[in-house]
């Protein structure tokens, strides 16, 4: 078995030489735009009177600072910068002390001859990267910027530019067409329909005005207690693209697991307004919560400590182990068998897994089935359950923003003779199904009228006007970029189905709520082969 760990090559000391060498790049601030007219410039306030307030005079606000300074000092510890060798000092005079920018970040200053000190204990500095870090371990192909030299891959147009389209002869584009509509006629099959319900989400629909995201969630627990992913309390419930968590919150709901199940949230950044401690549980034996900020491409699964099984709600951390006597530790370094021996002795098993997530836009989802398998292929060859991933529901969207790279399935593009630059065309054209200023003539009081299509859904985009430009030439109406649209999406969706059965899972795409609610209403369910066979 590999070594999935990241080797550490780039620690805390290394980003603090880096930051004293001046090859630290800084962090790029996000530049607030200022759209308010100009103020009239009032008059500078008097000179403060209050005890040991800083000088400091702030010309946006026509104000002085606030923050207290220093016994003797007259710029508090943010201005210090402008501090002269004396009190009385002239205004060119050069400081006794310089202050600059942070090399980990330029919002806040430090000394100059102090910096190595204060880049040791900045809050900005570079933290380690945990042992469930593997960078781009889920990809499929190279990234981009990381692409050996000879490799080749095309980016996919995630920018939201049309130019790859606007690039093709109108003879290219309809022979484009054309292919996209022959696959979708030859691989994928009909899909149906199943839109259920779950009493976890009854109060909520009491309360909220806007119940579709109810709708939604109601609909795909009930689907969860159809796969029977519900029934074990004690499953590690792993939701990726969390966000704030609010699906796993009505999924604990669902489960009523009294501190025994297990919630592994998954996001790239932090929100705010977080479900973790409605997670936690109202109980004297909280339910096991943990939020992992990190890139799905880079997640390994197996080394999250919260899926083993001795990690519970009241033991929150991985059980320290006891020292082995020194005779012990000398016989396990005498070969290598003994070494090997020794690890597969620590393997600890995990809890089963049951994947979830509610619109995972994009090259998110590909990661996310890597992941998973990855994180199968791992677990196999120790662990005791048929399947170490009992379960896969995820709630698919946001085709325009896939990746070749991330794309799992490269032999079914292979197969069916998709390229890289047509799996770019393939990903643009996709938008066509969830365009909302698309227009059709309908007869309101006896006089035609055009009426929007698409409603207000929050993965709903705006169709630009060279797409639309493009879809005239080749005399397709709204109707038939609609049409084909949803096409090119079920041709990627058919080729995720794919992988995840040549790996073992029964998997299927199902509607789970009607168009009216969701643009977006289409999820890949998949439960183990082993799974089905014995219900």
């Amino acid at each position: 078995m590999s070594d999935t760990k990241r080797p550490h090559d780039n620690t805390q000391a290394d980003a603090v030489a880096q930051a004293l060498a001046g090859t630290l790049e800084p962090p790029v601030l996000n530049q607030r735009r200022r759209t308010k007219r100009q103020k009239v410039q009032a008059p500078p306030p008097p000179i403060p009177t209050r005890p040991r307030q800083c000088h400091f005079l702030l010309i946006g606000k026509n104000k002085y600072c606030s923050l207290t300074t220093k016994l003797g000092a007259k710029f508090c510890g943010e201005h210090s910068m402008l501090e002269t060798t004396g009190a009385s000092s002239e205004p060119g005079q050069e400081p006794a002390r310089k202050r600059i920018p942070c090399p980990f970040d330029p919002s806040h200053t430090a000394w100059e001859d102090d910096l190595k000190a204060h880049l040791f204990r900045c809050n900005a500095r570079p933290k380690e990267n945990p042992s469930n870090y593997s960078l781009d371990i889920n990809l499929t192909l190279p990234a981009p910027e990381r692409q050996p030299a000879g490799f080749e891959v095309l980016e996919s147009s995630t920018s939201g530019k049309s130019e790859v389209l606007a690039e093709l002869t109108q003879e290219q584009l309809v022979a484009l067409i054309k292919k996209i509509q022959d696959l979708h006629a030859k691989h994928v099959p009909e899909i149906r329909t199943v839109i259920l319900d779950h009493p976890a989400l009854d109060e909520r629909k009491k309360i909220v005005k806007n119940i579709k995201h109810a709708h939604q969630q109601a609909s795909l627990l009930g689907n969860m207690k159809r796969l029977n992913m519900l029934d074990d309390p004690s499953t590690c419930y792993v939701e990726f693209g969390a966000g704030r968590g609010e699906l796993s919150n009505y999924l604990k709901i669902a489960v009523d697991d009294h501190g025994t199940a297990t919630f592994v949230l998954v996001d790239r950044t932090p929100p705010r307004n977080k479900f973790d401690s409605a997670l936690l549980g109202m109980e004297e034996i909280k339910s096991l919560v943990k939020r992992h900020t990190m890139d799905i491409k880079d997640l390994v699964l197996a080394e999250v400590p919260e899926l083993r099984r001795d990690v519970t709600a009241t033991q929150r951390e991985p059980p320290v182990k006891a020292e082995k006597d020194t005779q012990d530790v000398e016989e396990a370094k005498d070969g290598e068998e003994e070494t090997a021996a020794s690890k597969e002795a620590e393997y600890v098993e995990k809890k089963p897994v049951v994947a979830i997530s509610k619109h995972l836009c994009g090259g998110a989802t590909d990661i996310t089935l890597k992941c998973l398998i990855n994180y199968q292929k791992t677990e196999t060859e120790h662990s005791k359950l048929p399947s170490p991933v009992k379960g896969i529901l995820i709630a698919l969207c946001c085709h325009q923003l896939c990746h070749h790279y991330m794309y799992p399935n490269q032999e079914f593009l292979k197969e069916i003779d998709i390229s890289p630059e047509e799996f770019v065309y393939l990903t643009r054209m996709s938008s066509w199904a969830v365009c909302v200023n698309q227009t059709k003539t309908e007869t309101v009081d006896g006089a035609p009228e055009k009426q929007p299509i698409g409603g207000d859904d929050e993965h709903s985009i705006v169709a630009d006007k060279e797409l639309d430009q493009l879809g005239s030439n080749i005399a397709l109406d709204f109707q038939g970029r609609e049409r084909l649209g949803l096409q090119c999406k079920r041709l990627l969706d058919i080729g995720r189905v794919r992988y995840l059965k040549e790996h073992g899972y029964d998997a299927e795409l199902v509607y789970y709520v009607d168009k009216e609610t969701s643009l977006e209403n289409l999820a890949l369910m998949a439960v183990p082969v082993a799974a089905t066979s014995s219900t």
